[in-house]
This record gives C-alpha cells, sequence and structure tokens, in this order.
C-alpha cells in the first residue's frame, strides 16, 4: 500500500495505467506505455513497477517503446522529440530532437524499430538513425516527400536489405546501402488506395504487410501488392510480428498464421486495443484503452493495472472527509458534450479506488452535504446518493433543461444547481427535494460554467467566456442580482473572460481571467451600486496579467495557489509575494496546463489537476482552529538519509514555535501557517542538527495555550 502522507516539500504522482498505448518485450521484461508513465512486468518475478516523471522519465506524452535486447535498454518515445533510454535501473534522456531549432513542427516519435545496433526513430518530419551504442544521431532521412517535401514517417520494418516505412501518403520503400537522405533514391507506393495514410507496417512470413484504415489489409510480395479478402473496411491500429502476426483493430485483436489462418483472439477484457504482442513464451500482451495491459500468461486474460486513477487529466477535483474525489469532465472547449465514460475516482489513505455508484457519462462535478453525495453530467442531469437510496434528476422530472447541469455548490439552503444553455440557468434543489428556479435579464446569464457560494449565501456564477462571459452574482434573500464586467463601477475585472473562482478564508472571492487575477474584499457591497474588484500589484504590473489563470485554491494559510496554462503559483494570502512557482520543465508537474487545485486541509497536500494527469505536492501549510489538537510531528525519527523538511501539524492558528536541544539552547523558531510550522533540521546558523533528542515549544497566538513535543535526529 502506498505512504498515506509524504513529506513536506515533496512530491508524488497518481499515474493512470487504465490505457494503455503501446508495449513491447524482451525475454525478462514486457513494458507498457500509458500516456506519462511505463509500466515493467517482471516476468521472471512477476511483480509490477512504474517509471514517472517523478522518477526518472523526461517528460510526459508517451507515443513509442522498442526494447533492444543486445544492449539490454529499453528505448521511450515521446510526442516533442524525447527519447529516454532505460538501462540497468538507468535512465539517460536525450533530447538533442526535442531542443533542435533546425526541425520545424511536430517533431513526435511515431514508432521506434530497431535493427543491429541502431534504433530507427520514425517520426513527423522524418526518420532518425539513433546509434544506441554511441547513444547519437547517425543520420536523418527527412522532408521525402515529393519534391522533398516535408513527410509524416508513422512506422517501419524491413525485408532483407531494403526499409519499408508506412507515411501519411503511401508506403516509402529504399535500399539500406543507397543514400536514403536524398529523397529520389525512394520508391514510392501510392497510387489509388495507397494514396492515403497507412496506419501500419510489419515484416511476416516473406511479405511486408501494410493497414489501411477504412480500406484493407495490404500484402507485398515478389513486387506486388495485394488486397487481403478479410478485414476490409476495418479501423487499424497496430500490426505487430513474432511467430504470428497481430492485427489490433479498434475493438478486436487478431491473429494471422504462416498458414494465413485467420482467428479472434478474444476476451472481454479487450475493448479498445491499441497495440499487442506475442513473446517468446507464446504468450499474448495487449495494451487496451480500457483495462490497461492485459495478458493470458494464466491461460484466461488477466489485466495488469498498479493502483491509480482510472483516467488521465482531471476536470474538477473536490476534497471531502479525508477524500479527494477527481471527475472526468463533461464537456468540451466548446460547451458541446465529451461524450466521457469515466468513473467519479475516489483518493483516500493512499490508494485510489473508482465509484460505479455515482455518474460515469460526462461527469462535471460532485458536492457533498452532511449526509449526501451530488454528482452532474452535462448530459444525464444531477444524481443525488442519500445512503441507500440514489436519485437521478433529469428533464424529465425537474426543471432541468436537456440535463446540462455544468455545475454544483451546496449550501444551507439546499443544492445549487448550474443549467448550460437554459433560459432559467441557475436552480436550487431544496433540502425537502422541490426545485425552485431563477432567471436573470442577461444572455450570458444562459451560459454558466462555474457556481461559488460565498459566506453570505450569495451565488456566483461564471459565466461561459465564449457567450459573453463575466460573472452574474444572484442573492436569493433579497431577490438582488449584478452582472459584473470590466467596466469600472460594474466589477472592473482585468477582462470579462473569467476561468476560475474561489473564496478564502476572510470571505473575499477571488477570481481568474485570461488577463490577471483580482479579488473581491467584501462580497457584501457587490450590489451597492459602485463595485470595483482589487487588482494586486505584483513588480509594478496586475498579478498574473499575462496568463489565463484556469484554476485558485486556498490553502490553510489563506495563501493563493493560482493555475495557469503555463504553471502554478503560490502566493502570500494579498497575492502580493511569490512564495513558489511550479512549471512541467522544472518540476514533477505533469502538465503546464492546469485544470483544477485541490488542498487536503488535514496535510496539506496540494493536488493539481493537469491536462495530462494529477500530481500532488506536500505543502507547509494547513487548516488551523484556535486551539491545539493532537500534534504530529513527520517523519519522527529524523534519519541521515532524509534531507526534507520536518511537518509540525496540529497547532493553533499561526502559533509560535520554538526548537530547541536537551540543554534548552534555541536551535530554530517559526510560526506555523494555519496550524503546521515546519523545520528544516538545522539550526539558526544554517549547520544541520547533531543527534539528539529536541524539544518542540508552540505556543498560540494570545499565548493562553501551549503544548510540547519532541523531534528525534540520528544522523
Amino acid at each position: 500500500m502506498r505512504s498515506q502522507e509524504i513529506p513536506i516539500g515533496t512530491w508524488r504522482t497518481h499515474i493512470s495505467f487504465q490505457a494503455v498505448y503501446d508495449v513491447a518485450g524482451s525475454p525478462t521484461t514486457i513494458a507498457a506505455a500509458s500516456l506519462n508513465g511505463v509500466l515493467l512486468y517482471d516476468l521472471v518475478l512477476g511483480g509490477l513497477t512504474s517509471l514517472t516523471k517523478l522518477n526518472g522519465l523526461s517528460g510526459i506524452t508517451i507515443t513509442s517503446l522498442a526494447f533492444n535486447q543486445a544492449l539490454n535498454q529499453l528505448l521511450i518515445g515521446y510526442s516533442d522529440g524525447s527519447l529516454d533510454i532505460l538501462r540497468e535501473n538507468s535512465i539517460t534522456q536525450f533530447t538533442a530532437l526535442k531542443r533542435s531549432t533546425t526541425i520545424e513542427g511536430s517533431k513526435r516519435i511515431n514508432n521506434i524499430t530497431i535493427r543491429q545496433h541502431i534504433a530507427y526513430l520514425f517520426t513527423d518530419f522524418g526518420t532518425v538513425l539513433f546509434d544506441l551504442t554511441k547513444l547519437e544521431v547517425k543520420e536523418t532521412w527527412r522532408d521525402l516527400g515529393p519534391g522533398g517535401a516535408l513527410l509524416k514517417i508513422y512506422e517501419g520494418t524491413f525485408k532483407g536489405d531494403s526499409i519499408f516505412m508506412a507515411t501519411e501518403n503511401g508506403v516509402l520503400a529504399g535500399n539500406l546501402s543507397d543514400n536514403l537522405m536524398d529523397y529520389n533514391n525512394w520508391r514510392r507506393f501510392n497510387p489509388g488506395s495507397f494514396n492515403n495514410p497507412v496506419a501500419a507496417i510489419a515484416s511476416f512470413n516473406s511479405r511486408v504487410y501494410a493497414a489501411l484504415s477504412g480500406d484493407g489489409l495490404y500484402s507485398y510480395i515478389n513486387g506486388t501488392w495485394t488486397k487481403e479478402t478479410f478485414l476490409q473496411g476495418e479501423a487499424f491500429t497496430s500490426l505487430s510480428a513474432n511467430t504470428n502476426l497481430l492485427i489490433t483493430t479498434q475493438t478486436k485483436v487478431w491473429k494471422l498464421t504462416s498458414a494465413n489462418s485467420l482467428t479472434e483472439i478474444v476476451s472481454p477484457l479487450i475493448q479498445e486495443p491499441n497495440a499487442a504482442i506475442e513473446n517468446g513464451n507464446g504468450n499474448f500482451w495487449i495494451g487496451d484503452s480500457r483495462n490497461g495491459l492485459i495478458a493470458n500468461t494464466t491461460g484466461a486474460f488477466q489485466s495488469h493495472i498498479p493502483n491509480g486513477p482510472t483516467f488521465s487529466g482531471s476536470f474538477r477535483l473536490k476534497h471531502n472527509a479525508g477524500k479527494l474525489y477527481a471527475v472526468a469532465g463533461g464537456f468540451k472547449t466548446d460547451l458541446t458534450p465529451a461524450n466521457k465514460t469515466e468513473s467519479v475516482n475516489i483518493f483516500t489513505a493512499g490508494m485510489w479506488k473508482a465509484e460505479p455508484a455515482f455518474l460515469q457519462h460526462d461527469v462535471t462535478d460532485i458536492d457533498f452535504s452532511p449526509s449526501q453525495v451530488f454528482t452532474t453530467s452535462f448530459t444525464a442531469g444531477l444524481q443525488v446518493v442519500d445512503n441507500s437510496t440514489t436519485t437521478l434528476y433529469t428533464s424529465l422530472n425537474s426543471p432541468l433543461v436537456a440535463n446540462r447541469v455544468s455545475a454544483i455548490a451546496y449550501s444551507g439552503n439546499g443544492l445549487w444547481v448550474a443549467n448550460f444553455n437554459s433560459p432559467q440557468p441557475l436552480h436550487l434543489l431544496k433540502p425537502d427535494n422541490t426545485w425552485q428556479s431563477f432567471s436573470f435579464p442577461v444572455t450570458a446569464a444562459q451560459f454558466p460554467v462555474d457556481l461559488l457560494v460565498d459566506h453570505l449565501g450569495q451565488v456566483w456564477m461564471v459565466l461561459n467566456p465564449a457567450s459573453g462571459g463575466g460573472i452574474l452574482v444572484f442573492n436569493k434573500s433579497t431577490h438582488q442580482h449584478i452582472y459584473l464586467t470590466e467596466a469600472p463601477g460594474a466589477g472592473a475585472l482585468p477582462s470579462r473572460r473569467i476561468h476560475s473562482i474561489a473564496s478564502d478564508l476572510n470571505g473575499q472571492v477571488w477570481v481568474g481571467s485570461d488577463a490577471g487575477v483580482a479579488y473581491f474584499p467584501d462580497p457584501s457591497r457587490v450590489f451597492s451600486g459602485n463595485v470595483n474588484a482589487v487588482k494586486p500589484i505584483v513588480n509594478g504590473r496586475i498579478l498574473l496579467r499575462d496568463e489565463k489563470t484556469t484554476a485558485i485554491a486556498v490553502d490553510g494559510g489563506n495563501r493563493k495557489w493560482f493555475g495557469t496554462e503555463s504553471g502554478t503559483w503560490l502566493f502570500d494570502s494579498f497575492g502580493e509575494t511569490q512564495l513558489l512557482q511550479f512549471t512541467a520543465a522544472e518540476s514533477p508537474l505533469l502538465s503546464d496546463v492546469l485544470h483544477a487545485i485541490e488542498i487536503n486541509p488535514v496535510t496539506g497536500e496540494v493536488f493539481f489537476g493537469t491536462a495530462a494527469g494529477i500530481v500532488s505536492f506536500r505543502s507547509d501549510a494547513t487548516t488551523g482552529t484556535a486551539s491545539f489538537s493532537q500534534i504530529k510531528i513527520f517523519p519522527n525519527p529524523v534519519t541521515s538519509d532524509f534531507t526534507g523538511t520536518v511537518g509540525i501539524s496540529g497547532l493553533a492558528n499561526d502559533a509560535t514555535v520554538k526548537i530547541t536541544d536537551a540543554s534548552g539552547r534555541l536551535v530554530w523558531q517559526t510560526m506555523a501557517n494555519g496550524s503546521t510550522a515546519t523545520w528544516n533540521v538545522r539550526d539558526v546558523s544554517g549547520k544541520r542538527a547533531t543527534t539528539g533528542i529536541y524539544l518542540v515549544f508552540a505556543v498560540s497566538r494570545d499565548g493562553s495555550e501551549s503544548v510540547i513535543g519532541k523531534i528525534a535526529v540520528i544522523n
């Protein structure tokens, strides 16, 4: 089981291996690639291990795998042209292609094939020959289209002294003894049906097979391509040759024998296969988009998936009662249904699980009352789970129009529901299960994409930027509403294109736009007739003026975490002092594009929902109270190999903390962020604390309470 907590200042990744896009095998190991991790299955011991950006991979969006058995190397290719080489638990990162300024456009590595000591990298700009002994590029075949035009190469195979390559426009064939950097030395097979993209290519049974999606499978022998009579019109995803030729289509896996006999490999686990291989033991290993890595090593097919979310990326994250909930989202950027079928994922006690009892199609949001769980869909309405009772509200039994619920927010009055593209875009589901609906004389108000209920019970509706944007604030008690825009006196927002909203510990409402961040210091005055948002100034400019701020979260120290499409920032409570910044290039963040940020208030762990998956960082702030609770010091004891920060939690809000040695000499003094203080295991002069027992003295802000703890340091 994964550790329930991580030390302050450290990261953990939450990688989904539910979808596997490529598979490669050696005599001892099977490797399977998800979007942002590699799963390794030990054929000898049977165990699973994983590689991620946190333990050595150079990035995310893995596109291809290949084993070099002679040198015991696993090659991992990426969409940005990066190449990782794993050998004996050490990863070498090759980034020359990614950093090249002479290659314009996409540098995606589509496939890797190894012949002798050369890895052939088939890319969107050509084919790169990479020397696996010298770890350097030998030569590059690029611009292989007619007249030297750019041509995408999807895959390659060898037959005799020739190489055949599947391209976006037919098949290319060349003699390896020729100068293949000259496009004139290639034979082009692209008349008729071949004047189309070739999905996959492989050599098998003295033939070359090429798969053309929507057309069929072609075989090449004695200078002639012949269309096979089977699998015509299928959409192909891969070809793989060993004892048999394995053919994967969008929904099935087929085995073609050397006697030209075709049979389907059948298993209910095979739903959306992307790749399949046959290893030396005659077992089949299949990468599937729904069931991960599938194999029949025990006879029947089994799925091999380590614990993690069931999907990559995250639309919204919500924390409740010690659990983190992740939903995949239900609409695209153009506000049409996403047609996603993904369960709500729950992270608790260091483990992930999918909850099939909740809505699973186009899920947009989740929220909680003391006794109920609410989930929403952009196509299926609102689900209320109350203990063992489940109620589904749709357009048939509620005022919801077209079942398009984009967001919800629970308050003491009941559940507020945002109904996208509706003349009554805001509904209230009351505790007695009756509905009340509201309309507003603002066209943009018909398109809400997010909701916030402030500490006064006022509802803030974030409106779709493409449909007019802005924010509509509604007070049910006074029947007032106001439409906030960038106009002075009517909100003075940095921009009408609002993408995020949050309320801080002082009740101030913070909003993120595509032209900066602002906040409303006193939401009670929003209906005063002259309201202007405060725009924090950092280095003479509006906070994050040049960023699209897509997520905001407030930690236990009332500090602000901002997610953008360029990474994430931590600022002080006023948004004026930058404390941290994380980008994908310089941290384990999986992507610079943030969709959501949520914080575990007890541990201070900050969860980042990015375009490529979820990662978390243990921050040094937790939500506190006026009094001390049970003090927790982690880690304790502190051993010689620990170089991080010790967390002291359970303190009273903003308590003063002093650390002394056994003789009473002051070693360190600090103040808690919320209910957590930190110690870097050094004294005031910067020297590492020596072996011994250290005393922790904490006093509440008003001096009325105090507590004592102990830390053991073992060097």
